[in-house]
Order: C-alpha cells, then sequence, then structure tokens
C-alpha cells in the first residue's frame, strides 16, 4: 500500500515538474515580430498618427535616434501605411506609403 501512494505521489510530482518546464521554455522563447522603418525627408520632430491605410487601426511607432526614419512596432507587413509627421522645421506632412517603401529594421 505504502509502496502505490509512494508511486503515485513521486509520478505526480514528475508530471508538475514537467509541465513547469514546458511553460516556461514557451514563455522565453516566444517569437518578437520585427520592426519596420519608413524613411523621411527630413528630421521628424513628432508624429500626430500611423495607422493602416485599408481599416484605419492604429500602429505603435516612434522616431529613430537620427529622427530621419519612423519606427513601426508590431506592423502587419504587406499593407498600406498612413501617418502624419510634423518636422523639425514646423511643417506637417501626410504621407501615404506602400508596402514596398516599408523596410525592416535591422540592427
Amino acid at each position: 500500500m505504502i509502496k502505490t501512494f509512494l508511486c503515485i505521489f513521486l509520478s505526480l510530482g514528475f508530471i508538475l515538474i514537467f509541465e513547469t518546464a514546458c511553460s516556461a521554455t514557451t514563455d522565453s522563447t516566444s517569437i518578437r515580430k520585427p520592426d519596420y522603418q519608413i524613411h523621411m525627408d527630413q528630421p521628424v520632430r513628432e508624429i500626430k498618427y500611423i495607422m493602416y491605410e485599408k481599416n484605419f487601426m492604429p500602429i505603435k511607432g516612434e522616431i529613430s535616434e537620427d529622427k530621419k526614419s519612423v519606427i513601426l512596432k508590431e506592423l502587419e507587413p504587406g499593407h498600406k501605411v498612413r501617418l502624419k509627421v510634423m518636422y523639425e522645421d514646423g511643417r506637417t506632412k501626410e504621407i501615404l506609403k506602400s508596402p514596398c517603401y516599408i523596410d525592416p529594421v535591422i540592427l
């Protein structure tokens, strides 16, 4: 009786350890979407908005360190993007970019 109880107890322990190990490796190896960038004609001061052209869903974005590109976070590639930026000289410009002109960020 004690051997049966011990066997069941150890089996459950190993199953719990295995499940914990599997879930930990799944979280640490999750694949992050690559960032994309749109090159600008001149330095950008501010991003007014960034969205998909087709459904107007917003896109997360930021200005690059050299202020010559807009970095798009979590972009679904293959879609046109509409953005409005304010340049360093104070002018604002609305831009529509096709997927051909949206480049991946290479580190």
